[in-house]
């Protein structure tokens, strides 16, 4: 109770407006009580020359005719004022009448009689001893009453005052106090002010309070909608995160396991699986020995670059060999602490049926062009019909711009979508005569007959530039953009010999690799008459 009385406005208010009552009425009546004593000291005396000047002529008269019944008369008169302890009148001889006992010069007002005759002319003097005890007993009972009406008055107006704060402020801010404490966060109650107080400063603050309290409104429904949308969304995630078919991982930057998906524990399996989950794990980038040194490798360059890796891992389990696509990736948290995300793919049917029809088939079993070596028995039984025929050829060396990326972000799969591409718009670029070889990666060559001069050779190289810009779709509604690097070499203008035309279209196309790419180059080019393109580059 006293906790509540010590912390309530009204009580403190109310003590210090009493205090500060107290303090202006101690003030104010210090102040008003030296005021009028001191005032009424000034009047008594005030009144005593009043009085003796009222007298003045009747005692100048006895004085000058040394009138003792006169004198006698005056000093009586003047003695029966209350103001006055004692009266004496003198002559300029002797004292013709006194009425009291007189006290020192000091203490006496003395007054000179002028002779009613003659001007200037002192003819005695009249001597009064103030009754200075009741004088200043009649002054401090003035100055008191003074005080104590300032002391009323101060009590009248302190309390009205109070009054007056508790009835207008006071009860009306606990009202709002415990209207406000009543309402419920979030909620559609408001406060409502009285009609006296609607257009005042409660009012106003009664309407603040309200806009407050719908700001608030506001901001919790907003962060209810966002939370459950947060929710959701993390939900989704998590749904596809378990359900992916790919095997999800997140790694610290030392290759200690962190989370997982359940693809993950079936992609790498059980044995695989219990050594780096267990509390003594090792790391993931150990957990394959043969492949530790090209895991190791990838990772550390994701930490210098920042960028993804890929690695293709040889897996020699029980059963038989798998390779599995290996995709690294650096994250960072909200406590800029780094980790690695690792994404598992089993690749072994792909990577089976291509390592099978790679030693069977003379045709590239993704893109169903020449493969290498059968490419290669082409371009040589062309060259050895054109020594007959004295045909010529130009042999273009095309290696993709920005294909690694593709590769690395999108996948396998995504980056096999891309080479069949580029297979296909090589192909429709080319005579039904030329050939169009993979030559390995994302490599290529075309030999192409040139049928009117060997400036064609530029035509045939803007050409294949012009299709391989094109946007090509790696997933559903994903397009990428690559382009190529191209070196060519001239037969018979630059050598006869199919080992050495290859050579040379190689070094022409990694001239135009290190400069800037997208465009092509020839090895020790003819010289044209007209040259009308932006691409070529000079020639060795």
């Amino acid at each position: 109770m006293l906790t509540k009385l010590r912390t309530s406005i009204a009580t403190r208010l109310a003590f210090i407006l009493v205090l500060a009552g107290v303090v202006s009425a101690l003030s104010t009546g210090y102040l008003f009580y030296s005021y009028t004593y001191t005032k009424e000291l000034a009047q008594s005396q005030k009144n005593i020359r009043q009085l003796a000047h009222a007298v003045s002529q009747t005692a100048a008269i006895a004085a000058y005719l040394d009138d003792l019944t006169l004198a006698k008369e005056v000093v009586e008169g003047v003695a029966g004022s209350d103001l006055v302890k004692a009266v004496e009148l003198k002559s300029t001889q002797e004292s013709l009448a006194l009425r009291g006992t007189m006290p020192t010069m000091a203490e006496t007002m003395n007054f000179d009689l002028e002779s009613p005759f003659s001007s200037g002319e002192v003819v005695g003097k009249l001597r009064l001893a103030p009754n200075i005890a009741l004088i200043k007993a009649d002054a401090r009972k003035a100055a008191i009453n003074h005080v104590v009406l300032i002391s009323i008055q101060t009590a009248v107006l302190t309390a009205l005052i109070i009054f007056l704060l508790n009835t207008q402020l006071i009860t009306e801010i606990k009202r709002l106090a415990r209207r406000l404490h009543n309402i419920r966060v979030g909620s559609d109650q408001r406060l409502v002010p009285t009609q006296s107080h609607k257009y005042d400063e409660i009012g106003s603050l009664t309407h603040d309070i309200n806009e407050l309290l719908s700001s608030v409104e506001e901001n919790i429904n907003s962060e209810r909608t966002l939370r459950l949308e947060v929710e959701e969304l993390e939900n989704r995630f998590r749904d596809i995160f378990e359900q992916s078919s790919h095997g999800i991982a997140i790694v610290d930057t030392d290759g200690k396991m962190k989370l997982h998906n359940p693809s993950f524990k079936n992609i790498i399996g059980e044995k695989c699986f219990q050594k780096v989950s267990r509390q003594d794990s090792i790391s993931f980038f150990v957990l394959f020995d043969e492949e530790r040194a090209r895991l190791e490798s990838a990772a550390a360059e994701v930490l210098i670059k920042g960028e993804s890796q890929a690695v293709d891992i040889k897996v020699d389990d029980e059963p038989g060999t798998r390779w599995l696509y290996c995709l690294i990736s650096l994250m960072t948290d909200d406590e800029k602490e780094s980790s690695f995300e690792i994404v598992l793919q089993d690749i072994s049917e792909r990577r089976n049926r291509e390592e099978k029809l790679k030693g069977q088939a003379e045709i590239d079993a993704l893109t169903n062009l020449y493969n290498r070596g059968t490419g290669e028995s082409r371009i040589e039984q062309l060259i050895s019909s054109a020594d007959t025929k004295r045909n010529l050829y130009g042999l273009f060396m095309i290696d993709l711009d920005g294909f690694k990326p593709v590769n690395d972000q999108y996948g396998h799969e995504a980056g096999d979508k891309v080479l069949i591409a580029v297979a296909n718009r090589l192909l429709s670029s080319i005579r039904a005569g030329d050939i169009a070889i993979r030559w390995g990666g994302d490599e290529f060559v075309i030999f192409a007959r040139l049928t009117s001069d060997l400036y064609e050779a530029s035509n045939i190289a803007e050409k294949l530039l012009a299709v391989l810009r094109e946007p090509i779709e790696c997933q559903p509604e994903m397009l990428v953009t690559i382009s190529a690097s191209i070196g060519i070499s001239l037969y018979p203008f630059n050598t006869d010999n199919v080992e050495t035309l290859l050579k040379y279209a190689d070094l022409a196309m990694y001239e135009v690799k290190s400069q800037y790419k997208n465009g092509y180059n020839y090895f020790k080019p003819p010289v044209f008459k007209v040259v009308d393109t932006q691409n070529v580059i000079t020639g060795f």
